[in-house]
């Protein structure tokens, strides 16, 4: 998953990225033409590509995806949720863009619906956790059922996460879905840039000694 999550980056950094922002660019203000449709779609379908990454990986080891591997820059961990971003981050993220009431309407509708889920969703890891550590205390848990549900909980919060982008794309369309989508690509970028890193690094506690 390293290698995976790195080629992404790489492919979201460029050519993807710098091919969405010269779209918008040279796009008339508010138009939706071609290139820039090509563009944001392509950037949507990297974003889905990497949910679908996810769901391989948590069908081999769902506590790894579960947890936030080690491809994970530091900075990224106070922003996941069961192996990535929330699903509020993206319509939180979508409200920086000053949409129009109609379009905050939409971002409403989208948001009480991850209030409804991500409970649903930590519930269940929390009653998978507790039979294991019930079967465990009683003389031995079946890992393998373990296993197979953190599976589940990792499939259906990658899912959450899907719809959620799927739908606020389609809510915003042409122009506006490309500007939030550009602002997503530079966001999960920041998380992994050099310079914020150094940065983040310096406003952390030293050991203590």
């Amino acid at each position: 998953m390293r290698d995976f999550f790195a080629a992404w980056l790489g492919t979201l950094r460029s050519p993807l990225l710098p091919l969405l922002r010269r779209a918008l660019a040279t796009s008339s203000s508010g138009s939706w033409d071609d290139p820039l449709s090509s563009a944001a779609s392509a950037v949507e379908a990297h974003f889905q590509a990497h949910w679908s990454g996810l769901d391989a990986a948590a069908r081999q080891d769902p506590a790894q995806v579960i947890a936030a591997g080690d491809w994970r820059s530091p900075l990224e961990l106070p922003f996941l949720w069961l192996g990535d971003v929330h699903p509020s981050l993206l319509t939180s993220l979508f409200r920086t863009l000053s949409p129009s009431p109609r379009l905050l309407a939409a971002v409403d509708r989208v948001d009480r619906r991850i209030r409804a889920s991500v409970p649903a969703v930590a519930d269940r890891l929390r009653r998978a956790q507790e039979a294991f550590v019930s079967a465990e205390v009683a003389g031995g848990a079946d890992v393998e059922a373990f296993l197979e549900e953190l599976k589940s909980v990792a499939l259906v919060a990658n899912r959450l996460r899907r719809d959620v982008l799927s739908e606020l794309v389609a809510a915003a369309g042409g122009y506006q879905a490309a500007l939030f989508l550009e602002a997503l690509s530079r966001f999960v970028l920041s998380m992994h840039d050099p310079e914020v890193l150094r940065r983040f690094d310096q406003c952390r506690a030293p050991p203590a000694t």
